[in-house]
């Protein structure tokens, strides 16, 4: 196998389960850099793990940023939430919980700089509302961070599904059914267990013109198969679009914090007209579009990561000066 970055974790990584207050083991990794120019909280996406990530992982350390990051409950080598193989959570709140507490385990164990946050997709959406709600503020284990947090970048934020809404009002009340049943846990229509469909070339075209980078989550799963997550559940849609109405409600013009939203132009996931409207209600939000980037821009083909990289580093820099 190749010696590239993305085929292992940087050999100064750190990678150990932290235990959250209701006994869940969460795999969380912490990369520091020798001569650290600001700490990163990197917030991966639905059933990410941090392997896949291996390879951004290395172009963001490569910034002068030492890395803390997880795999979210449920996910990749983090405890489980169902045996049924589904994308599953009740609440994004109980995310939210466990963001506090690492957050704070971060600054307690990551070098003394100043600190930016990273979310992609659901990690952008989740970072989104918990720099956001007022109440999250004050708690003990967030509050470190956030009194260094110098700015948030939201690449590809999950701020709504690109779905037509008769059917995503259809596929809502489903849901609803399907939790009052409970069976909130099982795959949502046209979902299922991770295989053929997440390996195809139409899952590919959603995510990343580069072949290589796209076969690395198959290849990883293949040497770990625990580290796979299928399609999400009923749960995860009702979860979702709970958090989504929450976001919608919160008081974004009141947050004072330098944010890039980094949108793909060849956007098909996410809903990029929504991420707009979230972005205007920002008052120091930069929005940046990649133009012919998919989905997952810093797993994209080298031109389009590079840019993504670029304008991440020049954002950086703006925060830190």
């Amino acid at each position: 196998m190749s010696e590239a970055p993305r085929f292992h974790l940087p050999e100064a990584a750190h990678v150990a389960p932290v235990t959250m207050a209701d006994g869940a083991r969460i795999r969380t990794l912490r990369l520091p850099h020798p001569r650290p120019v600001a700490n990163l909280l990197l917030l991966t996406g639905r059933a990410d793990f941090l392997e896949k990530w291996a390879d951004a992982i290395a172009g963001l350390h490569g910034l002068g940023l030492s890395i803390a990051s997880f795999d979210w409950r449920g996910q990749g080598g983090s405890d489980r939430l169902t045996q049924k193989g589904s994308g599953h959570i009740d609440s994004f709140d109980r995310w939210l919980a466990d963001l506090d507490h690492l957050a704070g385990h971060a600054v307690e164990t990551m070098p003394d700089a100043p600190w930016l946050a990273l979310g992609h997709s659901m990690g952008g959406h989740l970072l989104s509302r918990w720099i956001a709600e007022p109440a999250r503020h004050g708690h003990p284990l967030r509050h470190p961070l956030r009194q260094r947090l110098k700015g948030a970048v939201l690449s590809s934020p999950l701020h709504g599904i690109n779905m037509a809404q008769p059917l995503r009002a259809i596929a809502l009340r489903m849901a609803a059914r399907r939790v009052r049943q409970g069976r909130g846990d099982d795959f949502a229509w046209g979902q299922g267990p991770y295989g053929a469909t997440q390996q195809s070339a139409a899952r590919q075209a959603l995510l990343t013109h580069d072949d290589a980078r796209f076969e690395d989550e198959a290849r990883w799963i293949a040497m770990c198969p625990g580290l796979a997550t299928g399609g999400v559940s009923w749960g995860w849609l009702q979860a979702f679009a709970e958090s989504e109405d929450r976001l919608e409600h919160l008081p974004l013009e009141t947050i004072d914090l330098p944010v890039l939203m980094l949108l793909a132009g060849e956007e098909r996931l996410v809903d990029n007209d929504h991420a707009r409207a979230i972005a205007a209600r920002l008052p120091r939000c930069r929005l940046e579009l990649v133009p012919d980037g998919a989905h997952e821009l810093l797993r994209e083909a080298d031109r389009q990561r590079q840019m993504a990289l670029s304008k991440i580093r020049d954002f950086l820099l703006d925060c830190i000066a």
